[in-house]
């Protein structure tokens, strides 16, 4: 059965949530799960600009059709949801690719997190995919202030990792989907999967040139400031590819996974692996507390 991520209303888009792999650095259980995100504008977590969270709704909607018609063995119908979760893919790279070209100044009241929250909240979402797929919790709560009025928005770099968060989503929504196909179908399950790590190191490198990494010195001066930074988010993306790999891995060595899905999952697994390399040599992963 394919095990499908969580649907996330577009209130709370912004809010992805996630778990570590056994591969990867193990979650602390007795972490406790406190509020990690400081926002005005009420009660609502930040949202993702619509240019990026309505294709990443999608893109789940599209996947989550797919993967139903796959395990209800109507492969027929798993087409055409395929066929728009790659278009919806496209369309939030897009729009990460905007947000990124045009960042504003960061807003006080916008949404704040640091490097290893973002690392904690990758492995949060990697939990609620594989323990609940009907929850709809968020990972990042805002904390209300009282005098605050309306929505808001999450920042570029908040939103273009809920971008990668997505991409990671529909790889191993589409790993999960590899193991029960053939065919025709097989290859449209490949293409989902291409399609999402393509962009996704295509989108590393766009946020790698327009906002290269900072010195020690800098990025501390922009802690101080409570700033967020591409500095403080891209470390997350590091433990969604571990636990990427560590599925891909375990699909390729089972010895009832088809030689053609091994044969796509081999080529998957080196383009994962060369970029987590090159994810942890230019944002190198933050100490843990």
């Amino acid at each position: 059965m394919v095990l499908k991520k969580p649907i996330l209303p577009l209130a709370v888009i912004a809010s992805l949530a996630i778990a570590i792999p056994a591969g990867t650095a193990a979650a602390d259980p007795a972490e406790p799960a406190e509020p990690v995100a400081h926002a005005a504008g009420g009660d609502a977590p930040p949202l993702n600009p619509s240019i990026v969270g309505i294709p990443i709704v999608r893109t789940q909607t599209a996947l989550d059709n797919a993967a139903d018609a796959v395990d209800e063995g109507q492969g027929a119908t798993a087409a055409g949801p395929l066929r728009a979760s790659r278009k919806y893919l496209i369309r939030s790279y897009q729009g990460a690719k905007y947000l990124i070209a045009n960042m504003p100044p960061p807003a006080a009241e916008e949404a704040r997190v640091s490097a290893r929250k973002f690392r904690r909240l990758a492995r949060r979402f990697i939990r609620a995919s594989r323990g609940n797929a009907s929850s709809a919790g968020g990972w990042i709560r805002a904390h209300a202030s009282d005098d605050a009025a309306g929505p808001v928005f999450a920042d570029a770099p908040t939103a273009v990792f809920n971008v990668l968060t997505s991409q990671y989503s529909a790889a191993t929504t589409a790993v999960g989907m590899l193991p029960d196909t053939t065919g025709n179908l097989l290859n449209r399950v490949k293409t989902t999967l291409n399609t999402a790590i393509i962009l996704r190191n295509r989108l590393v490198q766009i946020v790698a040139a327009a906002a290269p990494p900072a010195a020690e010195e800098a990025q501390a001066a922009q802690d101080a400031d409570d700033v967020t930074t591409f500095d403080m988010v891209m470390p997350g993306l590091a433990v969604l590819l571990g636990d990427e790999i560590q599925q891909m891995q375990a699909a390729t060595q089972d010895t009832t996974t088809p030689a053609a899905s091994r044969t796509a999952l081999s080529a998957a697994l080196a383009a994962d692996q060369q970029i987590l390399t090159r994810v942890n040599t230019l944002w190198p992963p933050a100490t843990e507390d």
